[in-house]
């Protein structure tokens, strides 16, 4: 064999793999560049935070207002029914239709807040 060969023979086998390897890795950015990539990751991170926080608030808010709405309206009708009911106005048919909304409205409620209970 050559002394520039690269070759090895099989008999050099526990030589080659008793030799100890280090790598080292290098990076091609500098420690200034590597700074503002970092910065610029943590900026990054804490818009993606802050946009979250926000998104969940508004969410929030706009669930509470429709929950409001809900309750405004169902209060109307509650109210609107129970006064049909009691003015007693018999050859309309009213009341009859009152009672059968506040029965609807009163299980509604009874059946959100067993299910809310139970959660």
């Amino acid at each position: 064999m050559t002394e520039h060969s690269k070759e090895l023979p099989i008999t050099d086998l526990p030589a080659l793999f008793g030799r100890r390897m280090t790598f080292e890795a290098r990076t091609a950015e500098s420690p200034v560049e590597r700074g503002s990539r970092l910065k610029r990751e943590e900026a990054e991170v804490e818009h993606s935070l802050r946009s979250e926080a926000e998104e969940a608030a508004h969410t929030r808010r706009l669930s509470l207002l429709v929950h409001v709405f809900v309750m405004v309206i169902v209060a109307v009708a509650f109210s609107a029914s129970v006064y049909i009911a009691v003015a007693k106005d018999p050859k309309t048919g009213l009341p009859d239709k009152a009672m059968g909304i506040i029965t609807a409205i009163v299980a509604a409620s009874v059946g959100y807040m067993t299910g809310k209970g139970s959660k």
